[in-house]
């Protein structure tokens, strides 16, 4: 007898699953062609970020840029003024192009299948923890935005990672109140919109032995969020904090003076690229 719940049945789940792929097939999102979540020619328009980054925030920079700054390779002009409380920050991709309209699936139009995105950042270099003591989570959504949305698309793109790395994720974060746009607002104004909206859950512990804790979101943009709950993180629970985003927001020049750098120089690679 079924109970009423079809997903909890396999070879009906399956049955459901094709069904769905044969009357609403596959349109790649950022083209409208059918085949997958990007074609092969816009997949292959998706922007890498690397093989030169900043230790701190991630920010692609030629290490020419970096130490000519301050005769230091640490942290990049971006963020060099800036107070983070994570360790270290990286995204897979630059947030544009087919990027962009990924991520803009997941957040705005119900796309729900994550596995796809988590695969291509995970095929990237310096995207997969060194060690397997670590805990996952993710960046917390607010419960009226969770009500309007049905779902939150970092905690939805954690539980991928989780999958494809084989590690642990844990709900560790909650935002208590709504904090207003954040789009307008420069570095401070975030900074001062965030303060006090992030708090750990009531009575969270990590379950594993892990003292580090992998944040993860959809986009980074300044850093002002994933710093508040990296803060939070390390006061309450003692952990060390890194960040892992899908995409990045970054200037064209960044990109375009890191390809120009590896083309010209003939050096031996930057060790911060590791």
């Amino acid at each position: 007898m079924v109970d009423g719940n079809y997903t909890s049945i396999p070879w009906l789940r399956g049955i459901f699953s094709d069904l769905g792929s044969v009357l609403f097939p596959i349109r790649c999102v950022h083209c409208g062609r059918g085949g997958d979540w990007l074609c092969r020619d816009c997949a292959a328009k998706l922007s890498p970020l690397g093989p030169h980054l900043c230790r701190r925030c991630g920010r692609p920079s030629s290490p020419h840029e970096l130490f000519a700054a301050s005769g230091s390779s640490d942290r990049c002009p971006e963020c060099r003024s800036r107070e983070f409380h994570f360790r270290s920050a990286r995204a897979a991709f630059a947030f544009e192009g087919p990027a962009r309209s990924l991520v803009h699936r997941l957040k705005y139009s119900g796309q729900r299948r994550l596995d796809y995105m988590a695969e291509l950042a995970c095929n990237q270099a310096d995207l997969t923890p060194r060690s397997k003591v670590v805990t996952l989570t993710h960046v917390p959504l607010h419960s009226s935005k969770l009500l309007s949305r049905g779902y939150n698309q970092a905690g939805l793109y954690a539980r991928a990672l989780s999958r494809s790395l084989g590690i642990p994720m844990q709900d560790l974060l909650c935002k208590h109140h709504q904090t207003s746009a954040q789009k307008q607002l420069g570095f401070e104004g975030r900074r001062s919109n965030l303060e006090g909206s992030i708090t750990l859950k009531k009575g969270v512990r990590l379950t594993s032995a892990a003292r580090r804790v992998m944040l993860v979101d959809d986009v980074y943009t300044t850093g002002c969020t994933a710093s508040e709950c990296a803060r939070v993180l390390k006061e309450g629970l003692g952990v060390e904090v890194d960040v892992l985003a899908f995409a990045r927001t970054v200037k064209r020049l960044s990109l375009t003076a890191d390809a120009e750098w590896v083309k010209n120089n003939t050096q031996p690679q930057w060790e911060g690229s590791t």
